[in-house]
């Protein structure tokens, strides 16, 4: 992940080094899409963010916590 942006940990498992970001390169026109998966092979969960046009959108989704106010 380029900019290596900071994400917080697993919400589903807690795990602090399993999550990353994934991308689905787009094809015949279409954009690619990003997703943030807590990562098996990482001891992750396989929790996830589910796909977003821009990869600072799936962060975002990532490191939101409900009951937090920004």
């Amino acid at each position: 992940m380029s900019n290596e942006v900071k994400l917080r940990f697993c919400p589903f498992c807690g795990s602090p080094n399993a999550p990353r970001m994934y991308t689905r390169h787009g094809k015949d026109g279409w954009r690619d899409r990003f997703m943030i998966i807590c990562d098996y092979e990482d001891g992750g969960c396989g929790g996830s963010s589910g796909w977003y046009h821009y990869p600072s959108e799936a962060v975002e989704c990532w490191n939101r916590r409900a009951g937090e106010t920004k």
